[in-house]
């Protein structure tokens, strides 16, 4: 595979992947139209995803997003993932407790958690920052009717930036305190790690949504979902990333 240094058979040994990058530029969003297939509501869940911010400060910037789950930067300019169950009462805070602003750097956004057990983890370029957290023993409302990536499904709380290898796995769960499970979404220079073609590697299980974009590869394909919970729709019109966190 072009560009890839492949999973050594037999290990759980990670390896780089060059990728490239969909810029979303306060106008762009993808849709599901539709439920993910497959999902079901939940205590666990996974978030990964690679984010250059472009603008946008002290607004909210959708990276995944329906009315009971997010993965934003919020306008505090947190990170955070944020869940609800179906009556919309909040059991799922993780933000940051550092703030991040446009520029040129990519952040590597990196969380899980487990509300039956009250864990949560939120790692940026590997390093653990975790504000203060909700983590209650309840189930998080994972079956929306649409879903939307770099905005609401609505088209509001629109991305300024540019995104890349956004991984999402409602009902799975990985502990990020050890070093070789962030290892299989980071490398240790901070660089992006091959997934499998369908984002199964890191757990065995494909998640949900898997956006990825090989090193050249028709941006246009960000909306095919290597996961398994169908593909999106584009509204508007993606271009490549002028740079990509395999840089």
């Amino acid at each position: 595979m072009s560009g890839v240094s492949q999973l050594l058979a037999g290990t759980s040994q990670a390896y780089p992947v060059t990728v490239d990058a969909a810029d979303f530029d306060g106008t762009d969003y993808m849709t599901r139209g539709a439920g993910f297939t497959g999902a079901a509501d939940s205590k666990t869940g996974i978030v990964s995803a690679w984010i250059r911010l472009d603008g946008g400060d002290a607004a909210f910037l959708r990276v995944i997003a329906i009315a009971t789950f997010a993965l934003h930067r919020n306008s505090s300019n947190k990170f955070a993932v944020l869940g609800y169950t179906s009556g919309l009462s909040n059991i799922l805070s993780i933000p940051t407790s550092s703030s991040y602003l446009l520029g040129a750097t990519w952040y590597h956004v990196l969380a899980s958690w487990d509300l039956a057990n009250a864990v949560g983890h939120m790692y940026i370029n590997d390093v653990s920052d975790v504000g203060t957290t909700v983590l209650t023993n309840d189930t998080i409302d994972y079956t929306a009717a649409d879903w939307g990536v770099g905005a609401d499904p609505d088209g509001t709380e629109l991305m300024d930036g540019c995104m890349s290898e956004i991984y999402f796995a409602p009902g799975q769960y990985l502990d990020f305190s050890i070093i070789g499970n962030r290892r299989k979404f980071i490398t240790s220079g901070g660089k992006p790690v091959y997934l499998g073609s369908n984002g199964g590697l890191p757990t065995g299980t494909a998640p949900i949504l898997y956006s990825h974009l090989g090193d050249g590869e028709t941006v246009a394909n960000f909306a095919t979902n290597r996961g398994s919970g169908g593909d999106l729709s584009i509204t508007g019109t993606l271009v490549t990333c002028s740079s990509s966190p395999s840089d």
